[in-house]
């Protein structure tokens, strides 16, 4: 946009100046035009004041309403509808509340999200396969530990049969042991009787 400087007379005779950011001085002239419509004032002279110069956020406006027909004309399934698809949205946001958005610095965002999310996700695997090899260690020893346990208990069942075996065994001797020495008596009491008698 251009900003042009308008010198006019008024229906008085006195002169004044105006500025107007216009894409062109016919822009200007009409935009002039409109603004004094309800007056007689004519324009004495058009100068160029400055370039590059913002435009209002009505001409903003006008200008997304004329492109927004133009793309409605062509049809919802046009190329160019496909790709305004919530850029129209985006300008009329950005020219209310003086943003300065892109639907391409929306797909950046989006972009470095996913690549965030990506590096997230690829610590997240790398944790996984971390846990899942310790789970994996934990349940061979876990495996291993069972083995022993069950050799133990092997052990001590057979250990406990032993025992049980040892201590029929020794009740037997005892018994027998207890016998005998009941014989040893008797004999030896024979033995005296016999001595006894013989003298």
């Amino acid at each position: 946009m251009n900003t042009y400087k308008i010198t006019f007379t008024r229906e008085n005779g006195t002169q004044g100046t105006d500025h107007f950011a216009a894409i062109n001085e016919r822009q200007a002239r009409k935009d002039f035009g409109e603004c004094y419509r309800h007056s007689t004032a004519t324009i004495i002279s058009i100068e160029l004041a400055s370039t590059n110069t913002p435009a209002t956020k009505q001409q903003e406006r006008d200008t997304l309403e004329k492109i927004r027909k133009m793309v409605e004309q062509l049809g919802p399934d046009s190329y160019l509808a496909t790709a305004f698809e919530g850029c129209f949205d985006l300008a009329a946001e950005n020219i209310d509340n003086d943003w300065a958005c892109s639907m391409a610095d929306r797909a950046r965002s989006a972009e470095k999200c996913v690549a965030e999310l990506e590096d997230k996700l690829s610590e997240a695997v790398k944790d996984y396969e971390a846990a899942h090899a310790v789970a994996e260690e934990k349940d061979a020893e876990i495996a291993r530990l069972k083995d022993q346990l069950k050799q133990i208990q092997e052990t001590a069942r057979w250990n406990g049969q032993r025992c049980d075996e040892e201590a029929t065994a020794a009740g037997e001797a005892q018994r027998r042991a207890e016998t005998a020495e009941a014989e040893v008596i008797q004999l030896k009491a024979k033995l005296y009787d016999l001595l006894v008698a013989g003298k």
